[in-house]
């Protein structure tokens, strides 16, 4: 949420609800709105100030806008198979992706939909860069894009995350997608073995990893201002419960870092 005044989330039965920080251990839940159908679960959710979107399998992406103090729905984008959304342009727009590979961008809340960019594999995860410029794009089979979403460079595929050792390849994770990290400069893409590779954005190489021993890395978030010389934190969430928070500019003395020939 805005100013980080809490967390809104999606309930397997399309129920869009939110948790407010009351104190430094207390929270409290309201309900926002129900966005379910009897017959289909939600697949994902999108939020942003005063707006909301909801994809369902079958009948493609619900929205609806805050306007006079209720929750208002809009006109739905009727896109099947998507698996995941982000509002784009101070939510004015949102980007999605398919289960077939399609990238797709469309206005809200009456816009027209259109294809960016074509894939060979199910998108699964998108992430925006604090300028609203660039997105990543994770798939399935271990591929990451990066691809421009601003004017003149809509649809255009700029670099591509790909670990060149198949073997290597194989044994990697990739369940939390990927984020931008860093103010922007760098990406988080993959769990080996319990460690987060952080790539370089523009070198499209990792330059090291986040060593958790050996839990699963589940879940990734990152913080910090837009300016790249601000203090940036990363906060990273194991399948067996552990929340681990992160400077990005680990000391290579640190001994959770792993340097890149550790994990060649």
């Amino acid at each position: 949420m805005d100013d980080d005044a809490g967390v809104v989330s999606l309930g397997d039965n399309g129920t869009v609800s939110k948790w407010t920080r009351l104190g430094q251990n207390k929270w409290h839940w309201a309900k926002i709105l129900d966005a379910g159908r009897p017959d289909e679960d939600p697949a994902c959710l999108a939020y942003m100030k005063d707006r909301i979107a909801v994809a369902f399998p079958r009948t493609g992406v619900k929205v609806w806008l805050w306007i006079k103090g209720t929750w208002q729905p809009q006109r739905s984008i009727l896109r099947q198979n998507v698996t995941a959304i982000r509002f784009v342009e101070d939510g004015d727009a949102l980007i999605g992706g398919t289960t077939d590979g399609v990238l797709w961008y469309c206005q809200v809340p009456n816009g027209t939909l259109r294809a960016y960019s074509f894939f060979k594999s199910k998108v699964y995860h998108l992430d925006v860069d604090s300028q609203g410029t660039s997105a990543l794009v994770a798939q399935h089979g271990g591929r990451c894009h990066l691809v421009g979403i601003e004017d003149g460079r809509k649809g255009t595929i700029e670099r591509a995350y790909v670990l060149k050792d198949t073997e290597i390849q194989n044994a990697t994770l990739y369940d939390f997608g990927a984020i931008f990290a860093n103010g922007d400069q760098s990406v988080l893409f993959g769990d080996l073995h319990g460690c987060v590779l952080v790539w370089d954005k523009m070198g499209a190489e990792v330059s090291y990893g986040l060593d958790h021993g050996d839990e699963t890395v589940q879940a990734v978030a990152s913080f910090g201002s837009r300016v790249v010389s601000s203090e940036h934190y990363l906060v990273t969430g194991t399948k067996q419960g552990q929340l681990t928070w992160w400077p990005h500019s680990l000391s290579d003395s640190d001994p959770r870092k792993r340097v890149k020939s550790d994990l060649d």
